[in-house]
This record gives structure tokens, sequence and C-alpha cells, in this order.
């Protein structure tokens, strides 16, 4: 166990010390992120601290404030690291030598400089000169010797120059039959003035007066125009064909000199290194989930999806930033997906949660500026990168099934399933109700949905408990004590055996898990009762959830009051700003959903 050099707060959750009249702190959600060990935490702290007590000596062995001196040096190292790269790359691939020999001599200059700034006393912040001198974007260099260079490049992987149209290529283009002096005329008839008068005269029987070489010149121009018009037109067409199948100089370009730094072995600046993003993009949403302003399940599947386009570059070998914002790298991992989907590896709902994360990637790398704009082929709804995903009709259990499955279920999944159908609650909200929430006097439920409990227009609903609801309650509640009384689950109604609640998420080492008893001890029953009866289908506990729903729904004189028994927002703007529903009708759908469940209506109409 290592010895932690700073005092740990357990109220604040943060390291605390003095070091040389300063007093340092630190949160531990910001030194090390999925942490699960002590040992963890104290390590970073330690080295976070040791790189706080350097800092503080130096500035007080110079007596001058140098806030900038981490700047430069990180600005060397990565200076020097290119310095012995680039030798070496331009020795192994001649085509590049035109650029990376000026490249050579801007960074030595910029070596010079940075060391002449690191003897001052005072540092100011780096200059756009000085700052990422491995800058590859096309803007960030002389044009014209990258796209000299790239241009080389270019010609050797390819066979031709992607970006001239020869006159093969242009008489072969659909369109070109349209110039067809015999449909248009000659125009060598009109090269020059001088033959206008021989051809106008033979063709006319006139000779060609002033009047009419200002026509014959005007007839000239215009066909001269048309045919400059058409051919420039064609031009693009094939110029448009040849970029997208080859790509343009700077999607070509973009990043592909820290690609090739990064394989070489040079230490490539973190701004220009993928995985160095994908790891603060991870950082951000961990933290959006400190602050609660995310579940642990979204940041799981937010980590799990984005790992598996991790996972695709790094067998692409792709691994500059720089590459991602292209609508060709768009269309690769799109593609994919698409295969994945046709191999029936994946559904379409799975690969549309791939792509959105990516696209989630993309946004956030545009929002600090990493990437110069957001992707015009992803602002809009471009059918071209969406998948179809039908939808899915809503499957109800029958009530003899469910009648049923209440009979054969122990008495802590029979009180769960009640509460599923008296208040519509799902496996979280149940595993999340809190003592508060239940009043014993009066058998009331007071609720707010889990999911939108931070949402200013989501109703709190008091739910009346059917009397065989409240009595299994009282029950599991009275019971409880006889469970481990753990301090963190003190606030929770419902408890297993170990003390911990039935439902609950939680994030380890970067990863969310999540503990379901209820739905497992669901899925345990409806395997029990299909050994007996092989005609019970194989239903899930999100399926059984929907009955009462749809039971209320299907009823004409309740259907306005679903989606209050359901806790949604309401939508419409009566609804929001004028309608106030009073209790005793949401206490009349559920004794109705009593009756209409159990069976009472049915034996009422019976007698």
């Amino acid at each position: 166990m290592p010895t932690a050099l700073m005092n740990w707060d357990e109220k604040q959750k943060r390291w605390r010390a003095m070091y040389r009249r300063r007093r340092l702190q630190v949160r531990a959600s910001d030194l090390v992120i999925g942490a699960t060990t002590y040992a963890e935490t104290v390590l970073a702290a330690n080295q976070w601290f040791r790189k706080q007590q350097e800092w503080i000596d130096r500035e007080l062995a110079v007596g001058t404030h140098r806030p900038h001196e981490e700047d430069y040096l990180a600005e060397l190292d990565s200076i020097q690291s290119a310095l012995k790269a680039l030798p070496v790359l331009a020795h192994s691939n001649p085509a590049l030598q035109s650029m990376l020999v000026p490249e050579v001599a801007k960074l030595k200059h910029k070596e010079v400089l940075i060391r002449q700034a690191l003897r001052q006393e005072v540092l100011p912040p780096l200059n756009d000169t000085l700052r990422n001198p491995l800058n590859v974007s096309p803007e960030g260099v002389e044009s014209a010797a990258f796209k000299e260079a790239t241009q080389q490049i270019v010609d050797q992987m390819r066979v031709g120059n992607p970006f001239e149209v020869s006159l093969e290529e242009l008489q072969n283009t659909e369109g070109y039959e349209q110039y067809d002096p015999q449909v248009h005329g000659d125009l060598s008839d009109f090269d020059s003035e001088d033959n206008m008068d021989v051809v106008y005269s033979g063709k006319r029987g006139v000779s060609l007066n002033d009047n009419n070489r200002k026509i014959a010149r005007r007839v000239r121009e215009d066909r001269l125009q048309e045919q400059a018009g058409n051919v420039a037109a064609l031009k693009d067409k094939v110029l448009a064909r040849k970029k997208q199948e080859t790509g343009t100089i700077d999607e070509f370009a973009r990043g592909i000199i820290t690609q090739l730094l990064n394989d070489h072995g040079a230490n490539v600046p973190e701004s220009k290194r993928l995985d160095y993003h994908i790891g603060k993009f991870l950082e951000y949403h961990h933290r959006r989930f400190v602050l609660r302003k995310i579940t642990a399940g979204r940041f799981g599947k937010i980590v799990n999806t984005i790992k598996r386009y991790q996972e695709w570059t790094k067998k692409t070998g792709i691994t500059s930033v720089d590459k991602i914002g292209t609508r060709e790298h768009i269309a690769d991992y799109f593609k994919r997906l698409e295969d994945l989907v046709i191999d029936k590896i994946i559904k379409p709902e799975y690969a549309n949660n791939l792509f959105g994360t990516f696209k989630m990637l993309i946004g956030w790398l545009s929002d600090i500026e990493v990437l110069k704009e957001y992707p015009r082929c992803l602002q809009r709804k471009n059918k071209d990168f969406m998948f179809r995903v039908d939808r899915q009709r809503p499957v109800t259990v029958p009530l003899e099934w469910v009648r049923r499955i209440l009979d054969d279920a122990s008495p802590r999944l029979k009180l769960c399933l009640l509460l599923t159908l008296n208040c519509g609650f799902g496996a979280s909200e149940i595993g999340q109700l809190q003592k508060s929430e239940y009043d014993p006097a009066t058998g009331r439920i007071t609720h707010k949905r889990c999911k939108t409990k931070d949402a200013p227009n989501a109703p709190t609903v008091c739910y009346k408990l059917w009397n065989i609801t409240k009595e299994l309650m009282d029950r599991a509640i009275a019971e409880r004590s006889k469970y481990p009384q753990l301090l963190p689950c003190a606030k929770f109604l419902l408890v297993n055996s170990s003390g911990k609640p039935l439902w609950y998420e939680y994030v380890e080492d970067g990863k969310s898990s999540k503990s379901d008893n209820i739905s497992c001890d669901f899925r345990r029953l409806i395997a029990k009762l299909r050994k007996v009866d092989p005609d019970i289908p194989a239903i899930s506990y999100y399926q059984f959830r929907k009955t009462s729903a749809s039971l209320i729904y299907n009823e004409p004189k309740y259907r306005i009051y679903n989606g209050l028994w359901l806790a949604h927002s309401p939508r419409s703007v009566a609804d929001r700003h004028y309608n106030d529903p009073d209790g005793t009708i949401l206490d009349e759908t559920i004794l109705w959903l009593h009756d209409k469940i159990f069976g009472l209506e049915e034996a009422e109409m019976l007698k």
C-alpha cells in the first residue's frame, strides 16, 4: 500500500495538503476515471502533489511567476521528437523530401526561439508561430509546398491524375456527343476573321459587309462560349466523379503527415491523436455521470459503442483525428455497420446506436474546435446515413396468464408484479422507491419517474395501492429488519436479503454494470412455468409491464388518463397550462384496473 502524501477529506471527496504556505486540494474524480481501489487514488494523488511541489519550488526559486513554462517545454519535446523522425521519413520516401526539408529547417528555427524564450524570467503565452509545430492542416502550412508533396503521393498511389481531365476521358463521358460539328456547325470556320469573308460569301453567295461581319463575329463568339460552357460542365462532372472515387487533395492530405510520423515512432502531439480525444470524450461523459446529468446505463452505452468504433479505427490504421471529419471516413464507418447488419451480426437498432455515438463524438470535437466544422453530410437528416428500424407493435400478456403468474410467484416477486400492474412501475422504478414516497397510513405512493425526475414538466403522481399490494408492501417492510442494514441503502423502500436495492446501476473501471433481481426472478418463474405448460410464451418483464397500460388505453372511459397513470409529461397546451386532473379520477381508474385484471367485472356480469 503506497503512503499518501496528502490528507483525504471523506465528506468533500477530495485530497488536501499544505506546502510552503499554500493550500493544495484536488477532487478524486479529477484524478482518475473509474478508480475502484484506494491504492489507485493514492498513487494519482501523490503524482499530482509532486508536480505541484516542483511547480511551487521552481516558482519560488526564480522569484518570478512563469505560468507558460510547461507549454514551452511540451512544444520543445514535440519539436525534438519530430526532428528525429522527419529525416528518416524523408530518406525512406523521396516524394516527401520537397516538403519535409523546409519543414525541418522551420522546426530547428522554432527550437532555437523556444530555447531563447526559456532563458527569460517571464514567459509570454505561446503565439501562433510557435504553437503546434506539426500542424498539418492545409491552412497551417504553405499551400503550394503542401499540395505539391501531396500531389506526388497521390501520383504514386493512384494511376493517373485525379485532378485533371484528359480529352479521352471527356469523349468517353455521357453527353459529349452533343458537340458534334454536324449538329452545332464547324467552329473552325470562324477560327479567324480573315477567312470569315470567304466562308460567309461561299455559304450565302454575298460579300461580307460591316454589318454582316458584326453578325458573323457575334455568332462565332456565341458558339465558342456555348462550347466552352458545355465542355466546362462536362469537365466538372468528370472531376466530381473522379474526386468521389479517389478523394480530393485536402481530404487525402488531411492528417497524412501525422499518420506517417506516428508510423515511424515519432512523438505526435496529443492534439492530433484520435485515441487521446476519445479518452477526453469519455472523460467528459464520465463527469456528466458524476454530476448526475446522465445515468450509469447511459454512460455505459456511450463507453461500449465508442469502444466498437475505436476498435475499427485500430484495425483500419486510422490514428489521426483530422481524418474522421471527412465524408469519406463517415461513409466508410457507416458501410462497415451496414455489412454487420447484412451479415446479421448486429441488429439495425444497435447499428443506429453505434452510429449515433459516433456522431456525438464528431459533434463534441466540433464544439471544442478540434474539427474545423461539423460535417455537412450530417447536418441534415441524410437518409444515406440512417438504418431503417421497423416499429414493433406492443406485445401484451393475456389476463389469464397474468393471474397464473401472480399465483405462482414468490411474495417478493408478487409484490413487484403488483406494483407494476398497480402503478406502472418498471424494475428501475421499484428498485429506486424511497421510504419518503410511501405513506403506510393512507396506502399511497407519491412518486416521480426516475427518468424524468429532473424535467420540470414531468408530473408527480399519487397512486392508490390495492389492498393486496398494500398488504404485501407492509409485510416486506416489516421483514426488512432481518436483513443487513447498509447505510447507503437506508433510504430505499425495498431491498433484497443482502440489504441492497432490488435494482441498481453502478460504474466500475469506467464500465457500467447493473443488478436487477426483479427481472432475474421473473425469468426463473417463466422458465419454471414453461416446463409445466409449454403453451405459455417466453414473455419478458418488459412485456408484462405493458399489460395495465394497454388495458387503460383500450377502455374509452379511462383512455384520457393513460398518460397521467404512466407519469408522462403533458403534451397538449391544455394539459400543460389549463387542466389540473383531480386525484379521485386516477383512483377510480386504478380501482377499475384492479377489477379488470382479477376478473371481478366478469364475475359481476355472470351474476
